[in-house]
């Protein structure tokens, strides 16, 4: 071993405490000569024990435009089990441009080859690098690990509706739209990490950018306000070469968002790239395309490359611990959105992008595209009431058609957006339990009205303490409206007999606020049913909780059955028949305008002949 070269190693793997990579299982590397036999396109590979500190070869990647070029590297030596079943090379490079820059953003992937006595050979991917590094030393995934992916069955679409990863709860809680991220790593600490993963981003203002950069803080994918989309009939390379640009394209339209990284290997029509994950989501099915780099930008904390989509070229199949797995052979469509936003004297803006079909990737991507094409078309931060019509198309069914209202203060926020019933229904049908749901298609059609149209409920009266049972009292429910006189509403409400004798709680809330009763679905058709029905924003909801017991039973709601009946009927020690509920007696009166907030009493209903 050179000279100093082991107090280095040694430091080298002292900074590696901190690491905060994915942990996820992967096959074992495998010798690169067995893994898959060489064809003419795939280049020779040296395996890992034939590797020694101080040997040197290039490595290959697109500083600007689509060519890749050459960059110096020299072995530093191997840190084996850095990952589960997965050694990482660590090289130095000597290139100026990468003295100057450090490793780079967007080079995940780049091809390290090394010049042996019987020619250069592929050693792996460069994938990993140090945040505020001031030399250009990175971590290189073996490619025996990542040709291992090459032998791993695919489930196929059909049986792949949702990836393996996505059984971990806290990335569903990530990745919806009304997310509170989790803490990313803290990229001053010094740990060898990820190459950060350049998502640029197109068509994309201020707020909606904000918001997309933290549901993807856990991750290591950078958003960049440093893109551009794929101008219409794009030109490009017709095929993907070692160094060459690779892009995963999440977002395309009027607003883009796709992820760069560099490809690795090549093999006929399977593609090997960026050498460590994108989500790290297993089988999953999105569109790569070639990419042209415009520049590298510099930084102190981590440098970046600066890209766009051209040509799309096929799919991507695997997103695993040891890199990005694609097939040129097959193509994946994505599911169209359009928005259109407009209001009182204003005129109608559209916008039109199409998003990935993903569980969890659609919900989040739908909400950005819907909120950043919002709040770009009325970006007024004043009181405004929005009305939100939202049209899902799920195949086998007829349109979802859903309407949401609401007032907000600050104009079209991401708060005010944020609890949208057709955004959520999106995760529900694409989450649902009972069978395969295809998305086809998302319209949006957002109103703004830069008024404040809204109440608050602020109190509730009846004219006595105790009521007669069997009798129709009227209830007072007293408004508040933005800059106006309180006003009040008079909902008649029928006290049934059965509460004689009974202290019974009455609420008046928001028609939003109340979910009505039904029973939970036992198929996608009941989720649909149930998804069509509830309470609008523009309307008070008075409950009246009754004593009285109903049932839900085979997706439906029961009611009234004698007592003898729902004691045959109700849950048994071991079998599920029917779950009970309490009942409760509705009221829904239209409104003028939004309603917000809610408010109950206690009543006390006389006995039967009391006076």
């Amino acid at each position: 071993m050179p000279n100093g070269l082991a107090p280095r190693l040694v430091a080298v793997a002292a900074a590696l405490g901190s690491l905060t990579a994915s942990a996820a299982a992967v096959p074992p590397p495998v010798a690169a000569t067995a893994a898959r036999p060489s064809t003419e396109r795939a280049p020779r590979t040296i395996p890992l024990t034939e590797i020694k500190p101080g040997m040197t070869g290039y490595g290959l990647t697109v500083f600007q435009g689509t060519r890749p070029e050459r960059f110096a590297v020299k072995v530093i030596g191997i840190l084996h089990n850095f990952l589960p079943q997965q050694d990482i090379i660590l090289i130095e490079s000597d290139d100026e441009r990468l003295k100057h820059s450090g490793i780079v953003a967007g080079m995940s992937g780049s091809p390290i080859y090394l010049i042996g006595p019987d020619g250069d050979r592929l050693a792996g991917a460069l994938a990993y690098g140090w945040h505020f590094a001031k030399d250009p030393i990175a971590g290189v995934t073996p490619i025996g690990s990542m040709l291992a992916e090459l032998e791993r069955p695919l489930r196929g679409r059909e049986h792949t509706p949702v990836a393996e990863a996505a059984n971990d709860a806290r990335f569903r809680e990530r990745t919806t739209p009304n997310l509170v991220a989790a803490s990313a790593p803290d990229p001053s600490s010094p740990s060898l990490v990820p190459a950060a993963v350049p998502l640029s981003l197109s068509g994309f203002a201020a707020p909606a950018f904000e918001e997309l950069t933290k549901w993807l803080a856990p991750y290591h994918v950078t958003p960049l306000a440093a893109g551009g989309a794929a101008p219409a009939h794009a030109d490009g390379p017709t095929r993907f070469e070692p160094g060459s640009s690779i892009s995963v394209d999440l977002i395309r339209g009027d607003m883009s968002a796709t992820a760069t990284g560099t490809v690795t290997w090549v093999d006929g029509d399977k593609v090997l790239a960026f050498g460590h994950p994108m989500f790290n989501l297993g089988e999953i099915y999105l569109p790569i395309s070639t990419a042209e780099v415009h520049t590298v930008l510099s930084a102190v904390s981590s440098s970046f490359k600066i890209a766009s989509p051209l040509r799309e070229l096929g799919t991507l199949v695997q997103d695993r611990q040891p890199g990005l797995l694609g097939d040129t052979s097959q193509h994946t469509d994505m599911i169209p959105v359009q928005v259109k936003v407009g209001g009182p004297a204003r005129a109608q803006h559209v916008f039109r992008a199409d998003v990935v079909r993903h569980r969890f990737l659609t919900p989040m991507l739908a909400a950005a595209v819907v909120a950043n094409a919002a709040q770009a078309a009325a970006p007024d931060v004043a009181d405004a009431t929005i009305t939100v019509h939202t049209s899902l198309g799920v195949r086998g069914f007829a349109p979802l058609e859903l309407v949401d209202h609401a007032y907000s203060d600050d104009g079209v926020s991401t708060k005010a957006l944020s609890g949208l019933s057709g955004i959520k229904a999106i995760g529900d049908i694409l989450f649902n339990p009972f069978s395969p749901a295809n998305l086809d298609r998302i319209d949006v059609q957002v109103d703004v009205d830069y008024r404040p149209d809204v109440a608050q409920i602020t109190g509730l009266t009846l004219n006595t303490d105790a009521l007669e049972p069997g009798t129709r009292p009227s209830l007072r429910v007293t408004l508040r409206p933005y800059n106006g006189p309180e006003y009040t509403e008079s909902v008649p409400i029928d006290v049934p007999r059965s509460l004689a004798g009974e202290v019974v709680h009455i609420e008046a809330a928001a028609g939003n606020l109340v979910k009505p009763e039904q029973p939970p679905p036992e198929n996608l058709h009941a989720l649909m049913d149930n998804l069509r029905n509830s309470y609008p924003a523009r309307s008070i909801v008075v409950t009246l909780q009754t004593p009285d017991e109903g049932l839900t039973l085979r997706g439906s709601v029961v009611s009234q059955l004698p007592g003898s009946v729902f004691d045959t009927l109700r849950p048994g020690a071991s079998t599920r028949r029917g779950d009970t509920f309490k009942q409760a007696a509705r009221v829904v009166v239209p409104t003028r305008g939004v309603v917000v907030g809610r408010q109950e009493i206690q009543v006390k209903i006389k006995e039967e002949g009391d006076r």
